[in-house]
Formats: structure tokens, C-alpha cells, sequence
């Protein structure tokens, strides 16, 4: 039965209290699965509310049980069957009552891959044919750079050779902006929205106001913003010392 959540007056779960993170299919797994480390104890919530943890990837999404605030408790079996590579998380606590109230939400988490940093674009080697990258943004996700398995040691390329990088990721990162501000015109205040961690990421390089979305000029102007962004990037990525990461591979 496919549960259905009111998300009338919720309380936001601060991403810095969710550690979510992947372990890799092993030789005797099947699947990959995941852990959760959730600190919401100083969050105003009844000790019954349920614990919903949800992995979703394109038009796959699943729904895992993790106690109640009282006692959160991990499932017996986290494992993510039938899903997509590289999936996104929201952690949801609902009311007991079976009315389906969300009482709290954090949406869109990153997860961490076993003995690894937070990523906010993952590599997935795929056949592409004759190209050698593309993005793939899914229905709705956040991106994955997706590169050509037949391409002998494509992805030890695209994370250590630094000419390469600078050709594709200025260019993906100009695609992920124009897919965040133009396409799906996001709101850039909006801390929960599904852009944000990226909005957040380039304004380490470009801290310049974004603008708004009233009407056409907005949105040239958000191009122009968006190649601005991309030069301040490059420039300091590529021309100086290479302290911040977008790209992890599996």
C-alpha cells in the first residue's frame, strides 16, 4: 500500500544531522545498501513519531522503516534492490496516528560511499557509443556524470588528469547550473530545495547575488551569472590548488 504524507507545519532536519552512507555490493551481496546515522534529539518531536527513510533514484524509490524517535532502529534489511546506481534520500518523521502528518523532513541528502567524502556528483561508466560523457539528471534527481565503459580507465582519467578535467567539468558544471536556474528556474533561497547543496558548492567560487526569476531579462541575466560562476570556477580550480571536489567514482 503506497502511503501518502501531509506535509502541513513540518519541521526541517538540518542535513548536517544525517549521515547516510552507501556500502558497495560485495562479492556475496547482491545489492548495495545503506546505514543511517540521525541525530534529532534536540528537535521539539513526540518519542512516537515514526522514522521513514526513503532512497529514490529516477522512478525508482524506496521506503525503509527506522523506528520512532524514542528508539530509532535500523531495518533488518536496507538493502537497494532494484535501484538505479548513485540514489538521493529524504528522512521523514510522521505523526503515530496514522494520519500520515509529516512532523519533520529533510529532502534531497547525499549519501557517503563506504570509506569516502560526501559527493555531490557521482561517475557511473555506462556504453555510451560514441561519446565519452554525458550528465544524466534522471527524472528529477541530482545529476550523475555518466562516462564510456568502453573507454579503457575512463574514470581513473576523469578524477586524476587534470587537462581532461579542465575541458568537462567547467562544461558540466555549466550544465547543472543552467539545468538548476534556467530550466528549472530554482529558487536560490530555498534551503531545502533540490539545487541548493549545489548552489552552496559554487558560491565557495562566486558569491555574487543570483537573480530572480520575475521575467525574461531575469533569465539572461541568470546566464550571464552562470558563466561568471563557471570562468570564477575554472579559475580557481584549475589555476590554483585544487582544494574542493564535485566528483567521486563509485
Amino acid at each position: 500500500m503506497i502511503r501518502r504524507f501531509n506535509y502541513t507545519k513540518r519541521q526541517r532536519i538540518e542535513k548536517q544531522n544525517i549521515d547516510i552512507e552507501i556500502d558497495e555490493a560485495g562479492e556475496e551481496a547482491s545489492a548495495s545498501s545503506f546505514s543511517a546515522v540521525l541525530d534529532l534529539k534536540d528537535m521539539d518531536l513526540p518519542p512516537d513519531a515514526q522514522i521513514v527513510i526513503e532512497a529514490k533514484r529516477e522512478r525508482s524509490s524506496r521506503r525503509f522503516d527506522w523506528g520512532t524517535i524514542a528508539s530509532p532502529q535500523a531495518p533488518q534489511d536496507s538493502s537497494l534492490t532494484d535501484m538505479p546506481p548513485n540514489p538521493r534520500f529524504r528522512v521523514m518523521v510522521v505523526a503515530a496516528d496514522g494520519s500520515g502528518r509529516l512532523l519533520a523532513l529533510a529532502n534531497d541528502i547525499a549519501p557517503r560511499r563506504e570509506g569516502g567524502a560526501d559527493s555531490l556528483l557521482w561517475l557511473e561508466e555506462k556504453d555510451l557509443g560514441q561519446e565519452v560523457w554525458r550528465l544524466d539528471f534522471g527524472e528529477n534527481d541530482s545529476p550523475t556524470m555518466q562516462v564510456n565503459k568502453n573507454i579503457t580507465d575512463i574514470s581513473k582519467t576523469v578524477l586524476q588528469d587534470q587537462a581532461f578535467r579542465a575541458l568537462v567539468v567547467p562544461e558540466a558544471l555549466r550544465s547543472i547550473l543552467t539545468r538548476a536556474l534556467i530550466i528549472d528556474e530554482c529558487d536560490p533561497d530555498d534551503d531545502d530545495g533540490q539545487w541548493n547543496e549545489w548552489l552552496d558548492f559554487i558560491r565557495k567560487f562566486h558569491d555574487d547575488e543570483i537573480p530572480g526569476t520575475s521575467d525574461d531579462r531575469d533569465m539572461v541575466a541568470r546566464a550571464k551569472w552562470i558563466d561568471e560562476a563557471v570562468e570564477a570556477f575554472a579559475q580557481q580550480r584549475f589555476h590554483a590548488s585544487d582544494q574542493y571536489s564535485t566528483t567521486r567514482g563509485q
